[in-house]
């Protein structure tokens, strides 16, 4: 029953059978022409690590009962100087429904095959591909030679449609002349169901309203 909701930048809401999590909730005002929407109680909330725009718990309802959601958690630097410019970030991966999906955070670097182990052959990978505060679709690329995922989906780049995000010189085109398989989904939500046969890449054209 998995399902996967963008909300914008690099935050997602994850459904599962029993259970929902948000990823990198973003304060409001944190990410140009983007306010963070106000979603139902979720079970947990996750942020790969704490700036402005994916720390935002405070945005998040916590229903009383959360249930015990243990993400595989890998620390990696957010930049190419070990995390000296910019400070360390969480890859999670999760495991929704007996789906397995990677979200990268502020992946900032390329990393090694012992790093990325607990990530290789997911069905998703959720990646940043902004190229200055994160990866680009070039190391990206790199990367999936190692992770070799399902499907990928690209996060924390400009929207066009929304003027949202920070400018990135159109990264998402580059994006797409990389991973050329690619479909739109043309809602928010994208159903893990419909899609387990699918290997190649996946863009959200539209945010949860």
């Amino acid at each position: 029953m998995g399902k996967l909701v963008y909300l914008g930048h690099a935050s997602f809401l994850m459904k599962g059978k029993d259970y929902s999590l948000v990823v990198d909730p973003y304060q409001d005002g944190s990410v140009p022409n983007l306010e963070f929407p106000r979603i139902e109680e979720v079970d947990a909330v996750f942020c790969s690590h704490e700036h402005y725009d994916h720390n935002a718990r405070n945005l998040v309802r916590i229903k009383n009962n959360p249930a015990h959601i243990n993400p595989v958690s890998i620390k990696v630097p957010h930049d190419k100087e070990g995390g000296a410019k910019r400070g360390m970030n969480n890859i999670n991966v999760f495991d929704i429904d007996g789906y397995k999906i990677v979200h990268l955070g502020d992946t900032g670097c390329l990393l090694d095959s012992k790093t990325l182990a607990p990530c290789i052959n997911c069905d998703l990978l959720l990646a940043p591909i902004n190229g200055f505060f994160t990866i680009g679709p070039d190391e990206l690329k790199s990367l999936c030679e190692i992770i070799k995922p399902r499907i990928v989906v690209p996060m924390h780049y400009f929207m066009e449609k929304y003027q949202s995000g920070y400018p990135d010189g159109n990264m998402i085109e580059r994006f797409k002349k990389i991973f050329s398989d690619y479909q739109f989904i043309d809602n928010e939500e994208l159903d893990l169901d419909k899609y387990k046969d699918y290997k190649g890449a996946l863009i959200f054209s539209a945010y949860l309203n």
